[in-house]
């Protein structure tokens, strides 16, 4: 179990992702380059990239906005009981899936904006330094 008080830095983006945690209670702010991208409350995971990729580092910095707790597992220990519980895996990774495919969903519409802003005949390496701009 983990508590934290608000204004808490959860990790660091770059920070080794060892593990998963879920919030129980609270809310925490997920930040890139010192800007707020979403905000996670009750239900939500945080870290569930070191599920699929052991080498995975933070992408982002977390913060408590609130008082927060929340539990959190290892990735080593959570890939074992999924290889041991079939339907417990099922669930998670079904779970896990949607959440990736919301962010995933975000990030397109975030790339279309931008190219609505930009223009679509810029160079790759225009559009880059517009978004590197843009998220400043």
């Amino acid at each position: 179990m983990i508590e934290a008080a608000a204004g808490t830095t959860l990790f660091e983006e770059g920070d080794p992702a060892a593990g998963v945690a879920a919030i129980l209670e609270g809310s925490v702010e997920i930040l890139k380059g010192g800007r707020i991208l979403t905000t996670l409350g009750p239900g939500s995971l945080l870290g569930e990239l070191s599920l699929f990729v052991p080498s995975a580092s933070r992408t982002a910095t977390a913060r408590a906005s609130s008082s927060v707790r929340m539990l959190q597992w290892q990735a080593e220990d959570v890939r074992g009981r999924l290889t041991r519980h079939e339907r417990l895996a099922t669930s998670i990774v079904a779970d896990m899936a949607f959440v990736l495919a919301e962010r995933l969903d975000r990030r397109t519409q975030d790339v279309v904006s931008l190219l609505r802003v930009a223009g679509t005949r810029l160079p790759v390496t225009e559009l880059e330094r517009f978004r590197s701009r843009a998220v400043e």
